[in-house]
């Protein structure tokens, strides 16, 4: 089912009922080390208090007065302090009940897909209502009950319309983005900063600044951007003369446009015509369709990752890559000219951001090794490398376990262990290390990090108090870069639970590196068919 556009469209949230379950709020000082929590129910978090960041699955997210997040059955989330000050925040608990057939039933699917658009509005309207709701959350009566749930329909009230009207109690920020919209759907127009400044109700020095700070571009550069763009769809599709292009997408001069043309993609608009067909239509990760070019020259690449790409020969602007998780430092990548850039994150908002700068692939390195090969391969036209490197790989993986086999014995077990995000502990699922050492001829998986596997989790956070329970026959620990993570490292390995566990007696506990073991991409893979047997070789 496809969620409501904001800007118009079939009914969604008329399908729904719902209804409260409860309500809780969670004061955690800063040295609480928060573990995942699995939600049972739908679920708004609502930060009331503090400075922090919230963790969903594979995204995160600033979690700081104010914002609210829709969480689905089924989903986990982790929060952590960034100061030293305390976190106050809400959990809200409800059902949705799926009404438009004639037998209504439990919904557990997401319902608000966009995570981030509850936010930028301001919080006083619902931080009144909220407050009410808590007051009156443990009901004894019916009628008690009745009024909790009239609370919790308004609440419900203000939410959707938030969600469903973005333009409206717009935040600073919100009325940026609202001004970007309009230049997207208003090219063909005449647009000046001062307008979009009063669209915005920003000041222009400001609004030049913070626009520039959102998508990389001065504003009048962001509007040609947007024209050149849209001339290049009609370039695509169609043979009008060069002047009526121009027209068609705000270009008064012919001459201007031909220009604005060649400076921004270094072609002229009937020598990109030819080039046209140089371009492939692909889809991502993420089901975005995306023209890429058929030799991109200028890739940047986000994520850890990379190595996925080198192996099948395919080069990086500058031999770099840069952090998928933190904020998009849009000015510096507008400066490095990419022809194509791929974003290994669910991010939409941060997807959108390195949209507007070149061709973007979303790309998922939690995938299997096999599933990335086989897509990058059909990306860049290279699937008969891409089988070629697969089908080596899996020989000489075979050939890797039948020699370690004889080191180890029937069922024993493995765990992957490793500090991140500071002094939080994390015991490894279905990336890094771990999909390498569950091989069906290698170790096996503790029950704990079994259950983990089943539900897809590609790692689980975990307190120092309950290795034992994720522990295996052999631990893998990993020794992170981070100072903080490193020490945190250091002392569990001194504690005398860590040494009480058997495989530290039994000798059968491997410090590595973190940086060169726990990266699961496809030239990190290829090394350890090396490196873990002689890791094996020097502990027996």
């Amino acid at each position: 089912m496809q969620a409501l556009d904001a800007d118009g469209g079939a009914l969604f949230f008329s399908a729904f009922m719902f209804r409260l379950d409860h309500l809780v709020r969670r004061i955690e000082p800063p040295e609480q080390v928060m573990l995942e929590v699995a939600c049972e129910k739908h679920a708004f978090l609502i930060c009331e208090e503090g400075d922090g960041r919230l963790y969903i699955g594979h995204e995160q997210f600033p979690f700081t007065t104010g914002c609210v997040y829709p969480l689905s059955p089924g989903e986990g989330y982790q929060i952590e302090h960034r100061n030293n000050s305390e976190l106050k925040y809400i959990i809200m608990a409800f059902d949705v009940i799926h009404v438009l057939t004639g037998d209504p039933e439990l919904f557990t699917r997401p319902v608000f897909e966009h995570r981030n658009q509850l936010n930028g509005y301001p919080y006083a309207p619902l931080s009144g209502l909220l407050e009410q709701m808590y007051v009156i959350r443990n009901y004894k009566t019916d009628a008690e009950y009745s009024h909790l749930n009239a609370q919790f329909q308004k609440w419900m009230e203000m939410i959707i319309t938030r969600y469903t009207s973005p333009k409206t109690e717009q935040s600073m920020e919100a009325r940026l983005h609202s001004t970007i919209q309009y230049v997207d759907d208003h090219y063909a127009e005449e647009i000046t900063v001062q307008k979009l400044a009063r669209l915005a109700e920003i000041r222009p020095v400001q609004y030049t600044t913070l626009f520039r700070q959102l998508t990389g571009h001065k504003p009048l550069d962001y509007v040609n951007h947007v024209r050149i763009k849209h001339a290049k769809d009609w370039l695509r599709k169609s043979d009008e003369p060069l002047r009526d292009i121009a027209s068609r997408v705000g270009f008064k001069d012919e001459y201007y446009f031909s220009r604005r043309f060649r400076q921004m993609t270094g072609l002229s608009p009937r020598q990109y015509d030819r080039s046209i067909q140089q371009q492939t239509l692909v889809q991502d990760w993420l089901g975005h369709d995306v023209n890429i070019p058929v030799n991109p020259e200028r890739i940047m690449y986000y994520g850890d990752s990379a190595g996925d790409l080198l192996m099948l020969g395919i080069q990086l602007l500058e031999d770099r890559t840069y952090d998928a998780v933190a904020p998009v430092n849009v000015e510096a990548a507008v400066i490095m000219k990419p022809d194509l850039i791929i974003f290994d994150s669910s991010n939409e908002q941060q997807y959108e951001q390195l949209h507007r700068i070149a061709p973007t692939l979303a790309y998922n390195s939690h995938a299997t090794l096999e599933e990335r090969m086989r897509r990058l391969g059909s990306w860049f036209g290279r699937q008969p490398q891409a089988e070629q490197w697969l089908t080596s790989y899996a020989e000489r993986a075979e050939q890797m376990w039948a020699k370690i086999h004889t080191m180890i014995e029937e069922g024993e077990t493995a765990s992957v262990f490793t500090y991140h995000r500071g002094a939080r502990l994390f015991v490894m699922g279905n990336i890094g290390l771990a999909p390498m050492l569950y091989h069906p001829m290698g170790f096996s998986p503790v029950t704990k990090v079994k259950e983990a596997l089943a539900a897809g989790r590609a790692y689980k956070e975990i307190s120092a108090e309950a290795v034992r329970q994720y522990a295996g026959d052999h631990v893998f620990v990993m020794l992170p870069d981070e100072v903080v993570a490193r020490q945190a490292t250091e002392m569990l390995m001194k504690s005398p639970s860590w040494r009480a566990l058997p495989a530290v007696q039994s000798g059968r506990v491997y410090p590595v590196e973190e940086s060169i073991w726990n990266v699961g991409d496809a030239l990190t893979s290829d090394r350890l068919l090396t490196l873990l047997p002689e890791l094996l070789c020097e502990s027996s």
